[in-house]
């Protein structure tokens, strides 16, 4: 038995999806615990390569249940649009379910998403999809949202839309969008319920059974903690908690139940959307991870912005969300590089500090760098630590010795067995 959580341990686009696809293939039961499709976790293996935005990464293993928990946000059109791609591609998805109280993103929090967005002054914009995941989040803080057993129950859902309607009316006319009728949402969900209807269960349950079953369960985040509502970047975040905590409120499970908690971080650092990003790289360098990293957003494909490895945000990291193990993904990336930097420390106004601060303070903090010599060789064929340049050991030791958890898990590729598994 095993139950294991993937938690985002920089800015998200960490490589989660490829090592939750990994660890799938032994699981019983994956978990999405929080976000929506905002972000999306690109997957690599026999069926081809996919692009996930709510559907977890097992659902490639047909003898894993994949459950999209409480703590996530559904655009059912996302999910339909998804699992029509995969099941083309020959995949099996009568293993997907959704908790009933998981809450919908419905049209009007798309629209209010990207219009609050364009209202923002200049340079204070959050960089946000425009998926309406932070006006869904809004209405679910405010007791106001419509959750997917809520679509089961017409009666029930025409109340509740009946009370929200107006108040959401008076939001689109500030931005000048027409308004939208509760009749115009009761006919959506009642597609939604035709496609979906099936799916939606209650997963205490289903995930109870499992642990004290001795089921092998894994739990999936979305993003990192860089972009988490309380510890991240704040107000340049999500509206929700990828970190390991998140996993508890997110699928319902008890903190004690939780036997290794893997953090996974790239060699290297990048970030999608707004706000501070201390070692972001202006110059030659920066491009070059962009461009053989493949460095472009998997839900809208902007370039991501890109820097050496940050040892004080992985190390803010593992402490929030003791991480047991790590999971480091492209080192492969840096197979082109002569020299390579890591930041192990934070210059703040002349005070050199070697945790976090708050958004105000990494705003102007500068990075201070060692830096370390790189391998030149191509390590995409490797599958042992013994094998590898003893450069690329230095450089995951140091790593490893920032982070303040050990690797598990180095990914040199991005197929499912381009994987170093670490005793």
């Amino acid at each position: 038995m095993s139950v294991d959580a993937i938690v985002g341990a920089q800015w998200g686009d960490e490589g989660k999806g490829r090592v939750v696809d990994y660890l799938a293939q032994d699981c019983d039961m994956v978990i999405r615990y929080q976000g929506g499709d905002n972000a999306g976790h690109t997957v690599i293996n026999e069926y081809g390569k996919f692009a996930l935005h709510i559907l977890p990464s097992g659902i490639f293993n047909p003898r894993t249940i994949c459950l999209v928990g409480a703590g996530t946000v559904v655009n059912f059109d996302t999910m339909e649009e998804e699992l029509r791609s995969v099941e083309a591609a020959g995949v099996a998805t009568d293993n997907l379910f959704v908790d009933k109280r998981a809450h919908l993103i419905m049209p009007f929090h798309c629209m209010l998403d990207g219009a609050e967005e364009a209202s923002k002054k200049k340079g204070w914009e959050v960089g946000t999809t425009k998926r309406g995941i932070g006006p869904v989040y809004a209405d679910k803080a405010s007791r106001v949202g419509i959750r997917a057993v809520d679509i089961l129950d017409p009666e029930r859902l025409r109340t509740r839309l009946e009370m929200l309607m107006p108040r959401k009316n008076r939001e689109l006319a500030y931005f000048g969008i027409e308004e939208i009728t509760v009749d115009q949402m009761m006919e959506l969900c009642a597609s939604w319920k035709e496609k979906f209807g099936s799916r939606i269960i209650d997963s205490v349950p289903v995930l109870r059974d499992a642990v004290i079953g001795g089921k092998n369960v894994l739990f999936e985040g979305q993003l990192g903690i860089m972009r988490d509502l309380d510890w991240g970047i704040y107000p340049y975040t999500t509206s929700s908690n990828p970190t390991a905590g998140g996993v508890c409120s997110g699928a319902g499970i008890s903190p004690r139940r939780i036997d290794s908690i893997y953090g996974v971080v790239k060699a290297y650092s990048t970030s999608v959307g707004g706000g501070p990003f201390t070692v972001e790289l202006f110059d030659d360098d920066g491009e070059r991870l962009r461009s053989i990293g493949g460095e472009f957003g998997a839900t809208t494909g902007r370039p991501r912005r890109c820097g050496w490895f940050d040892g004080v945000a992985a190390a803010y990291s593992c402490w929030i969300n003791g991480f047991t193990h790590i999971a480091v993904t492209k080192l492969d990336v840096l197979d082109h590089f002569d020299t390579l930097k890591i930041c192990t420390g934070y210059d703040v106004n002349g005070e050199i500090i070697d945790y976090v601060p708050e958004t105000a303070l990494q705003e102007i903090a500068t990075p201070i760098y060692e830096e370390w010599e790189g391998w030149k060789s191509d390590t995409t064929a490797i599958r042992s630590w013994d094998d590898l340049p003893e450069q690329a050991k230095r450089y995951l030791r140091r790593i490893e010795e920032l982070t303040g958890a050990p690797i598990k898990f180095v990914s040199v590729g991005p197929e499912r067995d381009q994987i170093i598994v670490i005793d």
